[in-house]
């Protein structure tokens, strides 16, 4: 159900990274559900990765804002992108917070008592296995593993040992390696079976392609030809996988469809349906060069057990691949797609100009679905496989291959061109992104750095922007940190926020629907909620909209910027506070005291209801402190009396030492009276510090208080004047009063 006063529901979800292409298309499948169906969405980024091995992680803080919201109404993890970040046990952590009624729906990872979405890992692998062995007559296959523990990794080994023994292969443990589903276990399994184990393989079915790309590069540096020597399967389709040489053959997941069906089931679960506690989506196998399937070119070791295997015809063979690969597309155009191909392939009279001009009207019809025609490369493959597996259907085989290589380059070239149009078309955005990080950069106060995303990120079409800083800079990995926001800057709209010094209001970004100038409901909203560092320090967070055409890095970007923006702000702002500040007492300096003073002064012409004063007071008995003593133990006693000064007032009192044992105080009461109620205050917290016998002395003052007849910089600073000339009254009085009780020593 919606709560009071919303709109739209609101999803939130866990992610590491956007920055994955796997994640990304994962993301788009939950946005386009969300876009469909008018939700709010909010990601939060849970990791940046600034190299390949290091993760700073911001899971306790994007769990902790994502847990304490009042106005999500679930939330969709992906959970095992995260887990792979930061351990199985502290994943498992961060879940026990979620709220036990909140909605969620786990992605990539089986967790109990959550519904969950995951890639068919088992038929993923098992057809990269089969394939191996039926097309390419592999014999010694090795299998590197994902994690212990995680259920996608148990089902890909689950799917090696089935296609191992439904093809007459007795499985040896001695050919599964460990993994983590990084490049380098990949590294490492070849070293182990090549140094180490010394066993003979002729296949690689690594349990994804990060994986497969580490053991590629390990066998290249043994010079071990892929895929002449050694095949090798991925699964997961890594955007590098199509471009990598030679290209990977995997298991493509549908990402996207992962993130879709993902969102549907969280709305079912809002809604109060049943859902079902695991669901599945298949993957397809991808033929490409690294196990032997060449593109553009019929691989002639391909076993004629194989052919048997197949679909009965030509016809029947590609369709069926085709309606896997083309799966997104309504089925009865594919089959017509199939149905056309093939039989300008079997003509007697086969004709390339003819055929290359049917494929250009297939492409044209395929653009009005996808703009993007990678997946026509593997459909010339299943076109190259299936004129292999059904030559008896065709007439000219070897004229049929080479227009096939001839339409693979045809793709090659529109893909080329696009490509070069898309990159024109965002040039205008990447020269914005540079213009705005390059100011932020040397960008060195919170003013200037809201002006500068306030002109600048509509450019980018981003209308809104949120950016809060903690009051303290967290250290480290600090669960029970603090994460109050401190000052509050950006825009929503026509509508500028800058709330500043926010010491007296607790405000957590976990809430940001609630901020003064800051509508929610405005329009629908998909957010990134990304966490600000720098170095060790965790700063605040930022919150910028998703807008489909900006490259996705963009908000690393603008993260990394904006965090060193607030860093210089920060490192300033302590400049400024040594060169207004007091070193023995931490209170404002005579300089920094008018500074702030006169500040105050100019606010409240604006406030009719409050009477400023000013206090001045000097320490009785520093002198023979000082003397008796020593100076260090002066230094003590002034700093007692500063923080004596700092308990008895409020914290928008402005206290300064001005002088050696003089200290001044700009306060507001809202009677004459109340003035007097401030001094007693004072006198009480000094009784009470005493009667605690720190000292062999007693911390003593004398004030001098007076109002400021009007508000204005000359009055105060005649105030000054008189609050002396009171307080030099008070210390006579008491100068009188000691030699009258006979006191030989009364400086």
């Amino acid at each position: 159900m919606k709560k009071a006063g919303k709109q739209r529901k609101h999803y939130g979800v866990m992610c590491a990274t956007l920055d994955n292409a796997n994640q990304y298309e994962i993301w788009r499948g939950i946005e386009s559900f969300a876009k469909e169906h008018d939700i709010n969405l909010t990601a939060y980024i849970s990791t940046y990765q600034a190299s390949e091995v290091l993760v700073t992680s911001f899971v306790d803080t994007c769990f902790e804002a994502a847990c304490n919201s009042t106005f999500l109404d679930g939330i969709i993890l992906m959970s095992g992108f995260i887990a792979q970040n930061i351990g199985l046990e502290k994943f498992h952590s961060c879940v026990a917070q979620i709220p036990e009624k909140m909605p969620t729906v786990s992605v990539s990872l089986a967790i109990p008592n959550m519904p969950t979405v995951l890639a068919e890992s088992f038929d993923g692998i098992y057809n990269a296995t089969e394939h191996l062995i039926k097309v390419h007559g592999k014999k010694n296959l090795a299998f590197i593993k994902g994690p212990d523990g995680h259920s996608e990794a148990e089902e890909r080994l689950s799917g090696f040992k089935k296609a191992l023994e439904d093809n007459g292969f007795e499985f040896d443990p001695n050919y599964v390696l460990p993994g983590a589903f990084g490049p380098d276990c990949g590294i490492r399994a070849v070293i182990s079976l090549l140094d180490d184990r010394k066993i003979p393989f002729d296949a690689i079915v690594a349990s994804n392609d990060q994986m497969a790309l580490g053991a590629l590069k390990e066998l290249k540096k043994r010079n071990i030809l892929v895929p002449t020597d050694v095949a090798v399967t991925g699964f997961d389709d890594d955007i590098i996988s199509a471009s990598h040489i030679p290209s990977i053959s995997t298991a493509q997941q549908d990402f996207f469809q992962i993130g879709w069906i993902s969102a549907q089931t969280l709305l079912r679960q809002i809604d109060g349906e049943a859902v079902e506690d695991v669901q599945y989506v298949a993957p397809f196998f991808m033929m490409r060069q690294s196990c032997g399937c060449l593109e553009g070119e019929y691989s002639e070791s391909a076993p004629e057990s194989y052919s048997s295997s197949t679909a009965d015809s030509l016809n029947s063979y590609v369709f069926n691949a085709f309606k896997s690969l083309f799966h997104k597309i309504p089925e009865e155009q594919v089959r017509e797609w199939s149905a056309v191909l093939v039989r300008a392939l079997q003509k007697k009279d086969f004709n390339k100009d003819k055929f290359l001009f049917l494929f250009n009207g297939i492409l044209v019809k395929y653009n009005h679905y996808y703009k993007d025609l990678i997946l026509w490369h593997e459909a010339l493959n299943i076109l190259t496989l299936g004129v292999g597996f059904h030559g008896e259907e065709v007439e000219t085989s070897n004229s049929i291959l080479s227009t096939l290589v001839s339409a693979t380059a045809y793709v090659h070239d529109i893909r080329f061109k696009e490509e070069k149009n898309k990159e024109l078309a965002i040039e205008g955005i990447r020269a914005s992104i540079r213009r705005l990080t390059g100011a932020l950069v040397l960008t060195f106060d919170v003013e200037s750095l809201v002006d500068k995303i306030y002109s600048q990120l509509p450019a980018l079409s981003m209308h809104t922007a949120l950016i809060g800083t903690y009051r303290k800079a967290i250290k480290g990995d600090c669960p029970d940190a603090d994460r109050s926001i401190d000052t509050l800057i950006g825009f929503d709209g026509d509508r500028k926020l800058n709330i500043q010094n926010n010491s007296w209001n607790s405000i957590r970004f976990s809430e940001y629907t609630n901020f003064d100038g800051f509508d929610i409901e405005r329009v629908r909203r998909s957010l990134f909620f990304i966490p600000l560092f720098f170095e060790d320090d965790e700063l605040g967070v930022v919150l910028l909209p998703y807008e489909s055409h900006i490259p996705v890095d963009t908000y690393e970007r603008l993260r990394v910027s904006v965090s060193t923006a607030l860093k210089g702000a920060e490192l300033l702002f302590t400049i400024r506070m040594l060169s207004i500040t007091d070193e023995l007492t931490g209170l404002l300096n005579r300089r920094g005291f008018f500074q702030f003073v006169y500040s105050r002064v100019h606010y409240l012409n604006r406030v009719h209801d409050v009477i400023p004063v000013v206090m001045f007071m000097d320490m009785d008995g520093l002198k023979k402190i000082n003397d008796t003593y020593g100076h260090n133990e002066g230094d003590v006693a002034i700093s007692a009396f500063a923080n004596i000064l700092k308990e008895a007032l409020r914290k928008e009192d402005i206290i300064g030492r001005i002088g050696g044992d003089e200290f001044v105080v700009f306060s507001s009461v809202k009677a004459d009276s109340d003035n007097k109620h401030v001094e007693k205050r004072i006198r009480d917290k000094i009784d009470e510090y005493n009667k605690k016998n720190l000292h062999p002395y007693l911390v003593s003052s004398s004030i001098g208080s007076v109002r400021l007849e009007s508000i204005t910089k000359e009055c105060f600073e005649e105030a000054m004047l008189n609050a002396d000339n009171v307080l030099y009254e008070e210390k006579m009085r008491k100068k009188q009063a000691r030699i009258a009780a006979g006191e030989t020593d009364v400086r």
